[in-house]
């Protein structure tokens, strides 16, 4: 590859691939349409579970799944060290606040991310940071203000506009790997609607300023040595009605711990949302310090399950039956995911909560993702399982409905978008770029990152997740 070649990934926070490819048909994102689509290529891929912002920043920068480092929520509890001491950094996590600084550290060692990669990089707006200093993490002073202030005035365009400042400043230090996070798109989704007419402006002004970057790197002779791809970590979807799932349990008489009233002590239950579309639940009463397994949870929780999974809020739960074998229920029954080595089946025992029906012989990672990547839970198997690798996954997860969430305490301002689920608004994803000589197969957004690597020629670490599309 051309020593002064540059990857530009432009990640759309929240962005749906039905709505771009309708504002593309309505003409109104003429440089994506003209500039990346029309020499490259317009597809979709599927993110991860939980696809919230930041866990499902890690396919794209890591290689990686949420569960596979560790990472499974925008909200976590670890139960080992949230048993064993009183006070103490790694018993919990909430990166919507103070604690945001803390991913980067909670971040396993042994994971580069692209970042430490590339030998020139630059950060706009992620919160993966890792050895990142001031002069490449171009917004590493100015974010925490800005988004605080967008928030509290609902100026989010203007953060949007901040960024791409920065990026088209740092076109000139020549940079090989960019990774620009544009928020607008998904804040606007919370507050309003992912629908909203700020919304799709904010799709808009996305299309402008990618316009003015190809530009600039057509002035510099650098266009044609430019991989450019837009993508989200997750879509949205329109959300009617509030079920607070930790009023649920504290309602019938359990102590609930939650952020942020997490100054508890010996809390019945924990709940973690992220998304607003799944929750973690750490029950603390039968084993305090690990997860808990088949009837455990049961034994722990079973009536209040049973009418929780019938409530029209709720898709379905899922917890661990042993370190393989996990259960997905759903109003309509229970079905079994069960993973051997690398491969998965799906097992409808009562029901088929999922809708994939038997398979009746195991599935590869790619196989799996390849059956279930048109259904209504993409790629559910391997999300299912992933998620369960790390301890610090609740005892049991919750899912919402489309046009239902799970947090209404504390919520503030009062969210009309949602996601953070396996649902498939939520899951799938625009996959755009500017070439279209990678491989067309089912992807998943942890395939970007070894496909990025061998594109730029450079060495791709075997502890990943993804698959080079290249």
């Amino acid at each position: 590859m051309n020593n002064d070649s540059l990857v530009l990934f432009y990640l759309i926070d929240g962005a749906r691939p039905d709505v771009m490819k309708r504002l593309m048909d309505e003409g109104r994102l003429p440089n994506i349409s003209r500039e990346v689509v029309e020499p490259g290529v317009f597809r979709t891929a599927s993110s991860c579970f939980t696809s919230t912002t930041g866990p499902a920043y890690l396919p794209f920068l890591l290689g990686c799944f949420p569960g596979t480092v560790g990472i499974p929520g925008i909200r976590w509890l670890d139960k080992k060290e949230f048993a064993g001491k009183r006070f103490g950094k790694n018993r919990l996590r909430s990166y919507n606040g103070i604690e945001g600084p803390w991913f980067n550290s909670d971040l396993p060692t042994d994971r580069s991310t692209l970042h430490e990669l590339f030998d020139n990089s630059r950060n706009i707006y992620s919160m993966i940071t890792r050895s990142l200093g001031a002069d490449r993490n171009l917004t590493k002073n100015t974010k925490l203000f800005s988004y605080l202030t967008a928030h509290l005035n609902d100026e989010w365009h203007e953060v949007d506009a901040a960024g791409h400042e920065k990026l088209m400043m740092s076109l000139d230090d020549r940079p090989d790997f960019i990774f620009a996070v544009f928020p607008a798109v998904d804040s606007f989704s919370h507050i309003h609607d992912p629908f909203d007419d700020d919304t799709i402006q904010a799709y808009i002004n996305a299309d402008g300023y990618i316009g003015e970057a190809v530009a600039k790197l057509k002035r510099q002779d650098r266009w044609q040595n430019t991989l450019l791809i837009i993508s989200s970590d997750h879509g949205l979807t329109s959300t009617h009605t509030h079920l607070d799932l930790a009023g649920f349990f504290s309602q019938r008489g359990l102590s609930t711990l939650r952020y942020p009233l997490i100054f508890k002590n010996k809390p019945n239950v924990s709940v973690m949302i992220s998304g607003n579309a799944m929750g973690h639940v750490y029950l603390h009463d039968i084993i305090p310090d690990r997860p808990l397994y088949g009837s455990e949870v049961y034994d722990s929780m079973g009536s209040l399950l049973r009418e929780l999974v019938e409530m029209p809020e709720i898709d379905f739960l899922a917890w661990r039956e042993s370190d393989r074998i996990f259960s997905v229920e759903g109003s309509c029954g229970r079905a079994l995911v069960i993973r051997t080595a690398n491969d998965f089946t799906y097992l409808p025992e009562t029901g088929d909560p999922l809708g994939l029906g038997e398979t009746s012989q195991s599935l590869s990672q790619m196989e799996s993702l390849e059956a279930t990547i048109d259904s209504e839970y993409p790629d559910a198997l391997v999300q299912i399982a992933q998620i369960f690798l790390s301890s610090r996954t609740g005892d049991i997860l919750v899912t919402s409905k489309n046009g239902y969430d799970l947090r209404d305490s504390w919520e503030w301002p009062e969210h009309h978008g949602t996601h953070g689920s396996l649902s498939r608004e939520h899951m799938i994803v625009p996959f755009i770029m500017n070439r279209n000589d990678w491989m067309n197969r089912a992807t998943r957004t942890a395939d970007f990152f070894p496909s990025i690597l061998k594109w730029a020629g450079r060495k791709v670490p075997n502890n990943i997740d993804g698959v080079s599309l290249v």
